[in-house]
């Protein structure tokens, strides 16, 4: 199969926030047990995350902020053989864990690497960009959204779920209206959510 990424390049972690969307600090590697158990497997139920998501079998999926790969084990069962899961981080130790815990996934590539320098990801290679959890903490949102619309083919995904506890409603908001305005259609009310977080959708027109 062909892959939707380039040869590797070890990549510095991304910048500071240059535009006027918040950025909210990193999860700590260190506490990745708390985001990453059997206890958010069963309040998640992330097999049927999938489906509102827009994962579907054999997609080619970039997933943003991966940490130790909690969410990407559902994404490569969700893909299957046919598909191909590329999963990015800027922490370093959250791509060790990854890597050390999500071995046996043999449809993933477990990447450093920053959403807005997607240097390793070729144009229009992608079917679904898919933020769980993380679009809050992208730091360089305006070099981001870019970024995922060169490597989204026409017609791809971009999914995002946020969580209520952290982020508030004006700052979904306000994640919905700048990508919106960035050469992506709205497509899914911002009212579609469960008890953890609310969903947006795009689509590349």
């Amino acid at each position: 199969m062909e892959m939707a990424f380039k040869p590797f390049k070890r990549l510095r972690r991304g910048c500071m926030l240059t535009n006027k969307l918040k950025a909210f600090s990193l999860f700590p590697a260190v506490f990745s047990f708390v985001i990453d158990n059997k206890l958010r497997r069963i309040l998640e139920n992330m097999d049927r995350k999938m489906i509102p998501m827009g994962v579907k079998p054999g997609m080619k999926v970039l997933e943003i902020g991966c940490g130790s790969g909690f969410v990407t084990e559902f994404l490569s069962n969700a893909v299957g053989d046919a598909g191909f899961v590329i999963s990015i981080d800027v922490q370093e130790n959250m791509i060790k864990k990854a890597k050390k815990k999500r071995a046996h996934l043999k449809n993933v590539e477990f990447l450093i690497q920053d959403v807005s320098d997607l240097n390793t990801v070729k144009d229009e290679a992608i079917d679904l960009a898919f933020c769980y959890y993380s679009f809050h903490e992208v730091s360089d949102k305006e070099k981001a959204v870019s970024e995922l619309l060169r490597t989204l083919k026409h017609g791809g995904l971009l999914s995002i779920k946020e969580p209520k506890l952290r982020v508030k409603e004006k700052y979904v908001r306000s994640h919905k209206e700048f990508i919106a305005g960035k050469g992506f259609r709205f497509v899914e009310s911002i009212k579609k959510c469960d008890f953890l977080g609310c969903y947006l959708k795009f689509v590349k027109d």
